[in-house]
């Protein structure tokens, strides 16, 4: 199975007097879990027109994290007491836990996604919130066969995560055709930042959004140089998904 949203197709939405534009992949699931999948449970990809500010407001039990494509923020929490800055390139890890309240101040240009992951609230709800910040030169990055690797969490990265069995990868696609055997057991969740081509014979363009299940393998057919933001996550899950 392949699912393919065009920007036009996600749900889109303006925010601080039309300072930030969100498009949301996967927006917040409805009581009946229509849009969570696997232990995804919201995507949103900013853009900032405007530097603005989130005022403090509070999470809890999710892991999320928050990558910044491009241009800057400054975070402060109730943990940390401390406004500390990201750079381009740079990502964040925040294991909301018990609870935390938490800003965010987002410069001019910055573009950046902003995901949320069901870590099993069973357990996650029982332990303290913390953050970790993670600057570009930390992120462990590869080059195999035209495709030049940023690898955020995943077997080389030695990034401290709470959700099990999820790998995340920002991948630039020289011009030309490229197969990659996939896993049945998960799911292949691609989000094209820059470029256009075709994924398993479907048109790519920017922020497209495209879900692979079921499928054995993806073939990439890049006409320029394509960046995609890849996630693969269980298809199943040992727990049972959080449900608002």
């Amino acid at each position: 199975m392949l699912v393919h949203k065009t920007k036009s197709e996600q749900q889109i939405q303006y925010l601080f007097d039309n300072k930030f534009v969100e498009n949301k992949p996967i927006p917040f699931p409805d009581y009946n879990n229509r849009y969570a999948y696997s232990n995804l449970f919201y995507w949103a990809h900013l853009e900032a027109y405007e530097t603005a500010e989130f005022p403090l407001h509070p999470h809890k039990g999710f892991e999320i994290m928050t990558f910044l494509l491009k241009g800057s923020l400054e975070h402060f929490d109730t943990a940390t007491k401390v406004w500390t800055p990201i750079s381009e390139g740079g990502f964040q890890v925040t294991q909301t836990g018990e609870g935390v309240f938490h800003s965010e101040r987002i410069s001019k240009g910055s573009e950046l996604f902003q995901i949320w992951f069901d870590p099993d609230f069973s357990k996650s709800l029982k332990v303290p919130a913390s953050y970790q910040d993670y600057s570009k030169e930390e992120v462990a990055t590869t080059k195999v066969d035209g495709v030049t690797i940023l690898e955020y969490i995943g077997t080389n990265s030695g990034i401290s995560h709470q959700t099990d069995n999820i790998t995340i990868t920002r991948e630039f696609f020289e011009r030309g055709n490229y197969t990659k055997a996939t896993d049945e057991s998960s799911v292949y969740s691609v989000y094209v930042i820059n470029g256009s081509g075709m994924m398993n014979r479907q048109p790519l363009k920017k922020d497209d959004f495209v879900v692979i299940d079921d499928v054995f393998t993806i073939v990439v057919n890049a006409e320029d140089e394509l960046e995609l933001f890849i996630i693969v996550s269980p298809k199943n899950l040992s727990y049972s998904r959080v449900r608002v």
